[in-house]
C-alpha cells in the first residue's frame, strides 16, 4: 500500500496561523487591548531593501468590545502606508519603525506625542507595543511581520507584555528581537549607528563604540547625550545609560544621539 506523501509530511503552517495561536494563548490579565498582525510583503518590482506592511485579518481583542480600539483598527485599515525601506521616514509610526530597525519598541505613559506626526494622531492617547517577527525559511531568519499590541490607556511599561509574546513566539517556532533603541554616535566627522537593548550596560555601549572606532582607548572614552532641557550629560555608569534610554524612549525618538568626548 502506497501512503500518500501528504499523510507523511503534514502541511507547513502559515505564519498567520502560528500568530493566531500565539494570540489565543496570550494572557493580559483581562486588561483591554488589541493584538493585530502586520504582514511584511516584499514587492517583486523593486530592488530596494524593505517591505510593504499589510494589516491582516489576524487580530484579537483581549477583553470585551472596546470602541476606541475598533476605531483605531478601522483607521489602520483605511490609511495608506508607504513602502518601508532603510531610508523611509516613518516618524513615530511604531509598526513601520519596528520593520525598519528590526527591534521591539513601545509607547508608554511617558511618551510625548508630537501633534505634527500623523501616526500618533491615529493612536491618540493609547499605548503601544510592537515586535518584529522572524521566521527561518531555510536561508536564515526573514522578517515576516510585526505584532502590534494597543491598549486604550498607555502603561508605565510594556516589558512584561513583550516578554510574554516573545516567549510564545519562540514556543511556536518563530523569533523576535529584544526591546531596544538605535544609537547614533558622533566622533570627529564620523557617525556610527548600532542598536542596544534597553537593559544594556555601560560596557555594552563601550564595546559597540570600540568595535567601530578601533583607535579609541576605554580610559579616554567619554560618551555624552542631550537631555530634554538641551544639557549635555555624560554617560559614565549603568544608571546614566538607563536614564538616557528611558528619557529618549519617553520622547518617542527613533534614534538616541550621542557624541564622544576624550578625557584629558
Amino acid at each position: 500500500m502506497v501512503v500518500p506523501a501528504a499523510s507523511i509530511f503534514p502541511p507547513v503552517p502559515t505564519t498567520e496561523s502560528i500568530v493566531r495561536e500565539v494570540f489565543s494563548k496570550s494572557n493580559f490579565r483581562k486588561e483591554p487591548g488589541l493584538l493585530q498582525f502586520w504582514a511584511c510583503i516584499t514587492p517583486s518590482d523593486t530592488e530596494d531593501i524593505g517591505c510593504d506592511l499589510i494589516l491582516t485579518d489576524t487580530y484579537i481583542y483581549t477583553r470585551d468590545y472596546e470602541v476606541p480600539l475598533q476605531d483605531y483598527r478601522r483607521r489602520c485599515l483605511e490609511n495608506y502606508y508607504p513602502f518601508v525601506g532603510l531610508e523611509t521616514r516613518v516618524g513615530n509610526w511604531l509598526p513601520g519603525r519596528a520593520a525598519q530597525t528590526r527591534i521591539a519598541d513601545h509607547r508608554t505613559i511617558h511618551h510625548a506625542v508630537n501633534p505634527e506626526d500623523r501616526h500618533p494622531a491615529d493612536v491618540g492617547g493609547k499605548g503601544q507595543l510592537v515586535l518584529p517577527v522572524f521566521r527561518d525559511q531555510g536561508d536564515g531568519n526573514k522578517l515576516v511581520g510585526i505584532i502590534e499590541y494597543v491598549t486604550p490607556v498607555p502603561k508605565e511599561s510594556y516589558v512584561e507584555d513583550f516578554e510574554q509574546i516573545h516567549n510564545l513566539l519562540k514556543d511556536e517556532g518563530l523569533n523576535s528581537t529584544y526591546m531596544g533603541k538605535t544609537i547614533k554616535v558622533e566622533y570627529d566627522d564620523d557617525l556610527i549607528k548600532f542598536t542596544l537593548p534597553l537593559s544594556a550596560k555601560l560596557t555594552d555601549l563601550h564595546k559597540e563604540v570600540k568595535k567601530r572606532f578601533l583607535k579609541l582607548k576605554p580610559q579616554n572614552l567619554c560618551v555624552e547625550y542631550k537631555d530634554t532641557e538641551g544639557n549635555r550629560l555624560p554617560i559614565s555608569s549603568d544608571e546614566d545609560l538607563h536614564a538616557c534610554m528611558a528619557e529618549c524612549s519617553s520622547r518617542g525618538e527613533k534614534f538616541i544621539r550621542m557624541r564622544i568626548m576624550l578625557n584629558a
